[in-house]
């Protein structure tokens, strides 16, 4: 009796919260008949259900969700979806039959659709090289195919709804990195004709909410799994005024806390002895960890404490650092090794939309597919209605068909013959007189079967970096203000960063202004391995282990993590918590160039073998530079067009 109570108040509050209408109360019906009919369907799937539902009065029209089982009824909209996104069930399995059970697809003779311009992958890359072909061709007709069921490859969008409020966030590819000092012309033009004018982000990120607005700074997250007892710390260690202060609190022994307290804040020269030649080369061949352990004898819990902190930036611990890296990016120990360090340009971290670059994704669309989305600005793209019907209609020059895996792509009579596995498993053909291939490189080497044996296997080289971007809807900020940090390190912890959200507000999008207002929490896990003979190594093993994992037990992983901190707090976490979107990157950000294990000369003749011609089939994507970044996607982009038009 009184769960039946309960459930009849949820849902009360349920229909007087959604404002009425036709479609709500037939939507509201439904759900009445699931939650009192299954004894299964849990308060928390209630709530999750209510979100979304509530969303749509809120937000754009195709946010509609309801539970799984009846979630066919309601419009498509991908971002709104939670649970496990990224490299979701069933993105990777046409891709995993070529290319771990060696399925090999027969080409029919001919038939299926025609096309000017195929294009395989809707990543930035992918959309940037069809937005170039239709600018020199208007009247081309292109067909953009891509595995996920949204668009922006590992640029992605996450939406949630916590009281009423939208949240937009990004779970993936999260900013213009460097444009000042590190755009190409291409880049620069390609963001002016989308409109984006980077330097409006002065305003629109607000650099001083948590610091000076919130009082909170930056901290480390120790978990007794590893330090014996759960304990924040708040301090930046790369504060020379913080930093002492900071390591007397770290639950270690007293000799690795006088040993962090050196190398923090009165680091030696190491390498004292040893001619410049010498430091050079100690320096281009040396892993950061071994020159702690084996040069700096650094105890073994400030080894622990340090090991990851390379993983949120580089992919990698600091095993796979040289030191010379560490001491381009300042890492503790560095300062007094008189390495002719290569200081790069300094540039804030501002350049950042709410929902990372998915927004230059959505600009490209946008222009390609004018009926998907409505609006002209950088600012009005953040919250636009997108209506993903618009994105396949016969009608449409370019069309973008999601759920759809290219397995087989073959020149023949100047044309190019493509296979596909689309959304109900059936296989299709297109024939398209030139395509670019814009996706995973290493299974173009599979499903491309003319390209040249040495070119398969630069390839295959490129072996992306396994990763989570988790991202947690909370109910407010009021445990982060409790224990004054904004953002956390988490050494030895399965995530090794935990960051409420970068607070951009643009357009008519509003970031939490108080710790009392709803907010996401980032939280990255970087799977790779520690242990093995390259990068690469080290990439396909931790990937073994992601791959192994289902969505109960990440989940299970991030909310135990998260429990001890807001034990810390004397708060619950599931009094705050309000949803997760797990975004697993199986093959996550593309390879980049290892100073340990590749040369630049090793890099330059990869690269240059990945971005060769295949007849009327061309490469771009950032795989094809060794570069996980926007600028490079866009470069490649403009390489590729440029080839077919050669």
């Amino acid at each position: 009796m009184g769960r039946l109570c309960h459930k009849t108040v949820c849902l009360v509050v349920f229909w007087r919260q959604g404002g009425g209408g036709l479609v709500y109360n037939l939507v509201f019906a439904v759900v009445v008949l699931l939650y009192f009919m299954s004894v299964r369907f849990t308060r928390r799937r209630f709530l999750g259900g209510s979100a979304a539902l509530l969303a749509a009065s809120c937000t754009n029209p195709a946010a509609y969700r309801l539970p799984e089982s009846d979630a066919s009824a309601l419009p498509y909209y991908p971002p709104s979806l939670s649970g496990l996104r990224g490299d979701h069930d069933g993105s990777q399995h046409a891709a995993h039959g070529v290319a771990l059970g060696g399925k090999r697809h027969a080409l029919p003779e001919d038939g299926g659709e025609q096309c000017d311009l195929l294009v395989v992958g809707a990543g930035i890359s992918g959309l940037t090289a069809a937005y170039l072909y239709r600018k020199a061709k208007p009247d081309a007709q292109i067909l953009i195919l891509d595995n996920h069921d949204d668009f922006g490859g590992h640029a992605k969008r996450n939406e949630f709804v916590v009281d009423g409020k939208t949240l937009i966030t990004y779970g993936g590819s999260e900013s213009l990195d460097a444009p000042e000092s590190s755009f190409s012309k291409n880049a620069h033009a390609l963001l002016k004709e989308l409109g984006v004018d980077y330097r409006k982000f002065h305003q629109y990120f607000q650099k001083d909410l948590y610091a000076k607005q919130w009082g909170l700074s930056k901290g480390v997250l120790f978990g007794a799994a590893s330090f014996g007892q759960d304990m924040v710390v708040a301090g930046d260690l790369n504060d020379p005024t913080t930093a002492a202060a900071a390591i007397a609190r770290f639950p270690l022994p007293e000799a690795d806390r006088a040993a962090l307290t050196e190398l923090y804040t009165r680091p030696k020269d190491y390498l004292r002895g040893k001619s410049r030649k010498q430091r050079q080369y100690f320096a281009e061949k040396t892993d950061y960890y071994a020159f702690l352990r084996d040069t700096v004898k650094l105890p073994h819990h400030a080894l622990r404490f340090l090991a990851n902190i390379s993983s949120e930036y580089w992919g990698h611990a600091i095993n796979a650092v040289s030191v010379g890296e560490a001491a381009e990016n300042g890492y503790p120990g560095t300062q007094k090794l008189a390495l002719p360090v290569e200081k790069a340009a300094k540039e804030p971290y501002i350049y950042h939309f709410p929902d990372g670059n998915a927004s230059i994704a959505r600009l490209l669309v946008r222009k390609l597919i004018p009926a998907a989305a409505s609006g002209s600005t950088m600012e009005d793209i953040v919250t636009a209605p997108f209506d993903y019907a618009q994105l396949d209609k016969p009608e449409h020059r370019v069309r973008l068909r999601l759920n759809s895996t290219a397995v087989h792509l073959e020149n023949r009579d100047g044309a190019v013959a493509a296979l596909y596995v689309g959304k109900d498993g059936a296989l299709k053909r297109v024939s398209a007189r030139q395509c670019v291939f814009a996706g995973h490189a290493a299974l173009a080497a599979r499903i491309v079967p003319q390209m040249p044996q040495a070119q398969q296997n630069a390839m295959k080289s490129n072996v992306k970096i396994p990763m989570v971007y988790a991202k947690v809807a909370l109910k407010n900020a009021r445990a982060f203000k409790k224990l004054g940090v904004y953002s956390l390190y988490a050494p030895d912890a399965p995530y090794c960063l935990l960051q409420l959200d970068d607070p951009v507000n643009i357009g008519s999008y509003r970031h939490a202004a108080t710790p009392d207002e709803p907010i996401v929490l980032h939280a990255v896990r970087i799977a790779t391995a520690f242990d093995g003979a390259d990068a690469r190594a080290m990439y396909r093993g931790g990937r073994a282990r992601l791959a192994g994992q289902d969505l109960a037990a990440l989940e299970a992983e991030l909310r135990g993590q998260l429990a001890g901190l807001y034990r810390l707090a004397g708060e619950s976490l599931d009094d705050v918590l309000a949803g997760i979107t797990f975004n697993r990157w199986s093959h996550g950000y593309s390879y980049e160039q290892v100073p340990l294990w590749d040369s630049d000369e090793a890099a330059a003749r990869a690269t240059a073998q990945m971005q060769k011609r295949v007849g009327n089939i061309v490469m771009a994507g950032t795989d094809v530079a060794w570069k996980p970044y926007l600028q490079d996607a866009v470069e490649q982009a403009f390489r590729a067009v440029a080839q077919l038009a050669a």
